[in-house]
């Protein structure tokens, strides 16, 4: 008999090869009874690590590219990735990667398609990819397929053939989180926001997820008498946004306002212009703004999404899979930080510093 391959015990075994893998390099998330099948199996046939393959692997040039918006205007949030992909990078230093970047701005629907019209196929091995337009997005995953270029994802999650894994946050149970950070100790009866700012949430799988969440959790809750009101400023300029907060503050009893991206502090700055500071905030992520708002005691809850981790762990990911195929879990769940003004020192990032 030839020598045994991982794919050869995994169809024995009926499980992904990715499964088998972790079971020879001992990583987890095997049930014990799959891994003590597996590793009879793999010293019945005797198996043995292919070294001269890896050592090839490490040899040769691995290009590896990464699709993401950028950073325009006040879009800081992009920035975090950036810092990831850096981490990880410097981690590969003497892998022979070659990172091939594609920036879009996420406002723009046509550049996108203009970029991913003339992606190298031919060239890339893999793809970390943050989608933003849903429809386009999918069709460009369709098309990863076709090439056998596989991909990880990380921020939003999209379902394609090609999607190996999404690093990231479970969008609807941080919703669900921040609506429950939103109900404690509010009086019954009065009214409750949700605030879109993204140009089109129709764009973001994870601002629909979150809303879902958050609105899931007053749905479940037979004691939450609130009533939840949606405002949907489709990427409005600074003025449009202070105004349409000043409508429905004065035609609504607002108790809270949950902002379904990490742009809240553009809302912590009306309510502090405005003199609402009683008015309860949570948003998402660790911008300056941010910081300076949760500091200040303008914004009551901040839930980290980790965008640098989620950059960092995506790209280390595909990086196995191309080089050693190592499949990823389909889903690596970050967790959802809970930070206030007195934990915020444990989380800041180092840049903000």
């Amino acid at each position: 008999m030839s020598k045994i391959r991982i794919k050869d015990i995994a169809e024995i075994a009926n499980v992904s090869m990715g499964t088998v893998d972790r079971v020879i390099h001992d990583r987890g998330e095997v049930s014990p009874a799959t891994r003590e099948k597996i590793q009879n199996l793999l010293r019945e046939f005797d198996y043995k690590p292919d070294i001269a393959a890896r050592s090839l692997a490490l040899k040769r040039d691995i290009h590896l590219a990464v699709l993401m918006p950028k950073v325009v205007n006040d879009h800081t949030f992009w920035e975090l990735p950036q810092l990831g992909i850096q981490r990880a990078l410097e981690a590969l230093d003497h892998e022979h990667v070659t990172l091939h970047r594609f920036y879009f701005d996420q406002m723009n629907r046509e550049e996108f398609r203009a970029i991913v019209e003339l992606f190298p196929f031919d060239t890339v091995e893999g793809l970390l990819f943050a989608p933003v337009f849903q429809e386009e997005s999918s069709a460009f995953l369709e098309r990863c397929a076709l090439e056998q270029v596989p991909v990880v994802l990380f921020n939003s999650w999209l379902d394609a053939p090609s999607v190996k894994s999404f690093v990231g946050q479970n969008a609807y149970q941080s919703g669900y989180v921040a609506a429950r950070l939103i109900d404690y100790g509010l009086e019954e009866g009065r009214d409750v926001a949700i605030v879109n700012m993204s140009a089109r949430k129709d764009h973001y799988a994870h601002i629909i997820e979150r809303e879902k969440g958050f609105r899931a959790y007053f749905d479940h809750c037979t004691d939450c008498r609130k009533h939840l009101i949606s405002i949907d400023l489709n990427g409005a300029d600074d003025e449009s946004l202070r105004e349409e907060l000043r409508k429905i503050c004065t035609s609504h009893d607002i108790a809270g306002l949950f902002v379904t991206n990490s742009r809240v502090y553009k809302v912590a700055r009306f309510l502090a212009e405005t003199g609402r500071d009683r008015v309860r905030l949570v948003g998402y992520d660790l911008l300056p703004g941010n910081i300076d708002f949760l500091k200040q005691g303008g914004i009551d809850f901040l839930l980290s999404q980790k965008p640098e981790e989620q950059a960092f762990q995506g790209l280390s990911s595909l990086y196995n899979l191309v080089v050693f195929k190592r499949e990823p879990s389909p889903k690596q769940w970050l967790p959802i930080d809970i930070i206030t003004s007195e934990n915020l020192e444990y989380y800041q990032p180092k840049s903000y510093n």
